[in-house]
């Protein structure tokens, strides 16, 4: 857990000085074990995502082992002025300046041309949780394999309109959706209902 949090503290050391406010973010529950990084929105090397707050991460213990069924395996949360319903698109587009900014950052192979990122998410028409969605990603893993990689993302998006803002939880895996590892990261809950406070 020392190395996710020390490898994160040096990627987005650059972002600014997190305001009091937001060290004390605790928008998600998960044990003690999962690593956790807080994030100012717009993040910097994602500024085409064009809102503001706050992202929340929160790491599998075995996130950064290659070999272990968690490995890769993170939920985050994004606490964000969004006034509307996302689509399928939307997600799309984000994920890809998300992971493309992402690892491009994080490459320290600055000759290298980075795969792009695809992605492809899916509405699900009767949801029983707010506005979800499933897909699936294929990014460059510039922290660990330095290759390609495919993962499966669950996102939810609670929207509230008397506040103007969304909370949007994203939940991601290279393993496929049947494998234990979702029961770990569905255990991972927001803090209180979405919309209040």
């Amino acid at each position: 857990m020392k190395h996710i949090l020390s490898l994160f503290t040096i990627i987005f050391c650059a972002v600014t000085s997190f305001s009091q406010e937001n060290t004390r973010v605790n928008l998600l529950t998960s044990d003690a074990s999962w690593g956790k990084e807080i994030i100012s929105m717009p993040i910097h090397f994602a500024p085409q995502i064009p809102y503001k707050g706050v992202e929340e991460i929160r790491f599998a213990p075995n996130w950064s082992k290659q070999g272990k069924d968690d490995f890769w395996s993170y939920v985050f949360v994004w606490d964000i002025n969004l006034n509307k319903e996302l689509t399928a698109t939307d997600l799309e587009t984000y994920m890809q300046y998300y992971f493309d900014g992402l690892m491009r950052v994080v490459n320290k192979e600055k000759e290298k041309k980075l795969p792009k990122t695809v992605a492809l998410f899916i509405k699900k028409e009767k949801s029983t949780n707010g506005n979800e969605f499933i897909g699936k990603l294929q990014i460059y893993n510039a922290f660990h394999t330095k290759d390609v990689m495919l993962l499966h993302c669950a996102v939810t998006q609670y929207y509230c309109p008397k506040k103007q803002k969304s909370i949007v939880v994203f939940r991601f895996s290279p393993k496929e959706f049947e494998h234990t590892v979702w029961n770990e990261l569905n255990a991972v809950q927001l803090t209180k209902k979405p919309c209040e406070g």
